[in-house]
């Protein structure tokens, strides 16, 4: 039985869906950890929150926050109330804005493909199958 993630490819094979996310946008396991760290969570969390419940350094969740946020994946909030004084953010993601990005860019993504494969198998495809 396949898991909530996984999805069936035409031969059989079964992928997850974070690891297609993870090509899509060239993400690395620790992106990924992240995200679904943040997709799980009810609410949005600081990078003190994540480097806790991970377990790992806060510059190591600094470099992935950076490359989640710059690939519009996650969502960067400023906090009413910091500690210290400084600047604080909290971070999190909006499944239903993260589905249709994934979805438009695998759109993209196959239309490329299919006009790349018939162009190089030297094939003419008609507009509306690219769409």
């Amino acid at each position: 039985m396949q898991g909530k993630t996984e999805i069936s490819m035409p031969d059989g094979r079964t992928a997850n869906v974070f690891s297609v996310i993870e090509f899509l946008y060239g993400l690395t396991d620790r992106d990924i950890e992240i995200l679904k760290l943040l997709i799980k969570s009810q609410t949005p969390l600081t990078m003190e929150d994540i480097s806790k419940e991970l377990n790992i350094t806060k510059s190591v969740v600094n470099k992935s926050i950076l490359n989640l946020e710059k690939k519009g994946i996650i969502i960067k909030e400023k906090m009413d109330v910091s500690k210290k004084g400084r600047r604080a953010y909290t971070y999190r993601t909006d499944f239903e804005s993260l589905s249709k990005k994934v979805i438009n860019d695998l759109d993209q993504l196959v239309k490329g493909l299919k006009s790349k494969i018939a162009e190089l198998m030297g094939v003419q495809i008609e507009k509306s199958a690219i769409k």
